[in-house]
């Protein structure tokens, strides 16, 4: 747990190795820390160096003779702190760059393209590209308790929420269960700006469908755990056709 949260401070393995070996010991040598970790001499030098300057280690004596003294781990807050407000200031300035790099990506002439995602994080990465959608409405077909299995309802939910404050509504058609039931939270349609049906009792399925400008989306359980995206205004046309076909069929309760 604790090697997670370091990480996520900006510490790279050698440091996370070092501090957490210094954290032991009141004074420690270079030497002793490189034979504790399994770091070489020198390499732990450089460590120590760098934990130094992010404010985590000070250093009594010079040279050789040096010794070293891992700071509080309160300071690891204050790294934290530091990492968020450089993320802040890097969305700010990627905002104020987005047109000059989205008219590098544009074209007058459309090119139908086929992207392919595998493992969680690029799960999560093809659904939060629909709230990217410029028409501001998602077609969807979603077995809500395979997606709860497959990205977490908190995942869900802030989903959801950013959609909404989007302004980007939704058709969707989803599998009746208990799962729709009990989470009160996904009933909240108007609030969510969202429009549901219930498939046929018979029809059964384990994947999500999102139709959205001119992309079709397809997103797999966590047993097969890939997605990808057709970019096709044909191909969009006929999966748009299909699910009116399913939403006609479909029950309002």
């Amino acid at each position: 747990m604790l090697e997670k949260i370091l990480k996520k401070a900006g510490l790279s393995e050698k440091e996370i190795k070092i501090y957490l070996a210094g954290l032991k010991e009141e004074r420690a040598l270079a030497n002793f820390l490189a034979k504790k970790t399994g770091v070489s001499r020198q390499n732990t030098y450089d460590v120590l160096k760098k934990l130094e300057k992010k404010g985590l280690v000070a250093k009594t004596g010079e040279k050789y003779g040096a010794r070293f003294t891992m700071e509080s781990p309160k300071n690891i807050e204050r790294l934290l702190d530091k990492k968020k407000k450089e993320l802040d200031k890097t969305k700010k300035e990627l905002e104020l760059a987005m047109p000059e790099l989205d008219s590098m990506t544009k074209s007058d002439i459309f090119f139908p393209k086929i992207k392919f995602y595998e493992g969680k994080e690029n799960m999560e990465n093809l659904f939060f590209d629909s709230l990217n959608c410029q028409n501001k409405m998602i077609l969807a077909i979603t077995p809500s308790n395979k997606l709860f299995e497959t990205l977490g309802v908190d995942f869900i939910k802030d989903f959801v929420q950013k959609r909404a404050e989007n302004n980007i509504k939704t058709k969707t058609i989803r599998l009746r269960t208990p799962e729709n039931e009990e989470i009160e939270y996904f009933n909240r349609h108007t609030e969510q700006l969202r429009e549901v049906r219930y498939a046929p009792e018979k029809l059964n399925f384990n994947s999500t469908v999102f139709i959205y400008d001119n992309k079709s989306v397809f997103m797999s359980s966590k047993k097969e755990n890939f997605g990808l995206i057709i970019e096709s205004v044909e191909y969009r046309e006929m999966m748009e056709g299909l699910f009116d076909s399913l939403w006609k069929q479909s029950r309002i309760n």
